[in-house]
């Protein structure tokens, strides 16, 4: 092999690297930080995630369009909140009953005051309405805690898609947080016999 022939393959094969390092960043979904960082050991063996109610994709329900949905968040969030402790043959099962992003668009200032100004254009709130239960392998529930989140966040007048994005990766993580510290004291004291 001469020397062209070595710098021709070595450039293509730094190209290939390149691309496919752009594809496997575009494709991790990011990991999501939590306020609570505390693992509970739960007395079960399996995990199992349920989402009652699945907002329709159509605007103004912008939940499908993010790239951490809320039902990415539930399953990261118990990941990182919940270890199986295998002591039962119970299951932890964590039910989304609602679990939606709504866009509601903002009025803005037109001509000459609005080319100076920037408004803010758009309005999300997110829903979070979210069940956690110790169920027996007969499906009898043993022991449960629920609890509901809301939060809203507004982007500014030409906001990119990457913007939204973060909003709405934004709004799914300040969810989970409310929730959490919502459903604490109730997974304490209702749970105690299996969760710890």
């Amino acid at each position: 092999m001469t020397r062209f022939q070595f710098a021709r393959t070595f450039a293509v094969l730094l190209v290939l690297a390149g691309a496919l390092s752009v594809l496997s960043a575009q494709s991790a979904s990011p990991t999501l930080l939590f306020a609570n960082k505390t693992v509970l050991n739960v007395d079960a063996t399996s995990l199992d995630l349920r989402i009652e109610d699945t907002p329709p994709r159509e605007y103004p329900h912008v939940n499908y369009r993010s790239q951490v949905r809320i039902e990415d968040g539930a399953r990261e969030w118990a990941a990182t909140r919940f270890a199986l402790t295998g002591n039962s043959v119970n299951t932890l099962r964590i039910t989304i009953r609602k679990g939606d992003i709504l866009e509601k668009l903002l009025p803005v200032k037109k001509g000459i005051k609005g080319f100076f100004t920037k408004d803010q254009a758009a309005e999300y709130d997110a829903t979070l309405d979210l069940e956690i239960a110790i169920v027996d392998p007969n499906g009898k529930v043993l022991s449960s805690a629920s609890g509901n989140s809301r939060n809203t966040r507004t982007v500014t007048e030409g906001a990119t898609d990457a913007d939204k994005q973060q909003v709405w990766t934004g709004l799914v993580v300040a969810s989970f947080d409310g929730l959490d510290a919502e459903l604490q004291a109730q997974m304490r004291q209702v749970m105690a016999q299996y969760i710890r």
